[in-house]
């Protein structure tokens, strides 16, 4: 199964905002934290043997919904 960026933004949400603590003097200025949310649980784009392993695997970066969430 070959999936499109489109595909796979499509179940994708991001979000910026400022980042906390120490940086120099952008900090508190400009947007530089990123938040990716893709909820495992509801997505169309992968099999259910591939939605069990990655829940079992990331259970540490899922919310209590299932929602994959990375933060940079």
């Amino acid at each position: 199964m070959s999936l499109s960026a489109h595909q796979i933004l499509s179940e994708i949400s991001f979000k910026t905002s400022r980042s906390g603590g120490k940086g120099g003097q952008n900090v508190n200025k400009v947007s530089s934290k990123v938040e990716l949310n893709w909820n495992i649980q509801t997505s169309s784009l992968i099999t259910d043997e591939q939605r069990e392993l990655l829940l079992s695997k990331l259970s540490h970066k899922l919310t209590k919904d299932g929602v994959l969430q990375i933060v940079s």
